[in-house]
This record gives structure tokens, sequence and C-alpha cells, in this order.
């Protein structure tokens, strides 16, 4: 119960303390780029109706590549470093780690704080994009129906990235550096290499999961995708994520954080 309510009070602290940051604000604008270009075209879509455009290709092309491809490995990237590199940068995990509550506490509270922000970040975006492609239709239970799937996908998605960026930021200096080179790099190419070798990479099953009616068309979205199964996508992106969480927990426990020198 001690443990619970520990986690409780870290993660309030935390969540009100991020809400309000410049960085929240500024990923906040970032997701709404796809919203921008979509009404945008939306409105030149009303005044030329003789060039109108399939909502969900261009939901698909625009707003699934963005957020999926792009957006929720950047922002877990950020948030997910951040968990305990932030405290390290600003001197604030002494005070932290002395205070009368595990390690692994201040970890999970932390860590569902930021969680919980960039899945908020993501989910709003991703309704606002979907809204604007099929306002027509929003309301059908086909629409609520895909919606509820893309946000679900997105959550899986945030995990498992936020997770992996927890655990390279737990033993790492430079670790968004890192992370950058994860995902333009190795992520950016060995996904679209043909064969069982885009399953060396969490996009694949990121992508795997995505309706396949939808995004058969996806354009640089699913090209060379040799899909998995929704069930080995699922089991592995939640394995993943624990797998890489535990690991965070472990290392942040062991670990002897000198502040002195930002190791």
């Amino acid at each position: 119960m001690i443990f619970n309510k520990d986690i409780f009070n870290i993660f309030s602290f935390f969540f009100k303390t991020g809400l309000r940051s410049k960085r929240t604000k500024l990923f906040f604008f970032f997701s709404f780029i796809p919203v921008i270009i979509l009404i945008i075209i939306k409105i030149y879509e009303i005044l030329h109706p003789e060039n109108k455009v399939s909502t969900l290709n261009l939901f698909s092309d625009i707003g699934l590549t963005f957020y999926f491809q792009l957006f929720i490995q950047l922002l877990s990237l950020f948030y997910g470093s951040s968990v305990i590199n932030d405290e390290i940068e600003n001197n604030t995990l002494v005070y932290l780690t002395t205070s009368p509550v595990s390690k692994s506490s201040i970890l999970i509270g932390k860590f569902m704080a930021n969680f919980v922000i960039s899945s908020i970040i993501i989910l709003v975006g991703l309704f606002f994009s979907y809204l604007i492609s099929n306002f027509s239709h929003f309301f059908e239970l086909r629409s609520l129906k895909e919606i509820f799937i893309f946000c679900s996908i997105g959550l899986l998605a945030i995990l498992a990235y936020f997770s992996l960026f927890t655990l390279i930021g737990s033993f790492l200096k430079k670790s968004v550096l890192i992370g950058i080179v994860f995902i333009f790099g190795w992520e950016s190419m060995v996904q679209f290499l043909p064969g069982t070798t885009q399953k060396l990479t969490i996009i694949h099953f990121v992508k795997s999961l995505l309706p396949t009616g939808l995004t058969q068309k996806g354009g640089f979205l699913m090209f060379q995708l040799k899909a998995s199964s929704t069930a080995e996508s699922v089991i592995t992106l939640l394995f993943l994520s624990i797998l890489f969480l535990s690991l965070s927990i472990i290392i942040f426990y062991k670990k002897e954080y000198i502040l002195s020198d930002n190791s």
C-alpha cells in the first residue's frame, strides 16, 4: 500500500510539472502539424470540389505516416530518456534518492507521468487528424472503431519506445544522441529490408497492427512490409516494454550516479 502511494505521489508531482513545461507545449504544437496540413487541404477541397481527395488515403499518407513513422519515436525519446537524465542534469536526483521512497517507486512514478503526458499529446493529434479527414463519417460505427484501433496501436508503440529509451537513459550519458541514431539509422533502414530482418525493429510490429484495409495503399509507411500476425505483434511489443522497463529499474536501483560530472 505504501509502495503504491509513493508511486502515486511521484506520478502526481511529475505529471503536474510536466504538463506545464515548455517541452510539453512545444511537442503539443508539433503534434498538430498534420492537423494544420489536413485543414488546409480540406479548405482547398471545399473551394475546389472537382479536385476531391480520398479522405482515407489523406489520413494514411499524412497523419499515420507522421505519427507512426516519426513523431512517436521522437516524443518517446525525449520523454523516455528524461526520466532519469533530467534529474541528473538538474542535480535533483540526490534529493529524490535520499527521500524515504524506493528507487523503483521513483522511476515507475516518473515513467508513468511522462508516459501519460506523451500519450495525451499523441492521442489528441491522432484524434483531430482523423476527425478532420473523416468529419462527415466520424460518428459511424466503422469510423469510431478505426480511431479506437489507431489510438490503441499508438499507445502500444509509445510504451515500447518509451521503455527502450528509458533503459538507454538509465546508463548512457548521451542517450538522446544514441536514440536519434537508432531512430534515423537502425529503425529507418532495417524496417525496409526484405524477409524476417524487419522483425529486428520495433516499428515492424507497430506497422503490422495497422488495419490493412486502410493502409494497403499507405505508400512510404507500408513500403516493403511483410506484416507479422496481430497476436505476435501485440505480444512482442508488450514483452519488449516489460523487459526494457524491468532492466531500467534494475540499473537505476544498482547504479551510483555521480552528479558532479553528469555521469
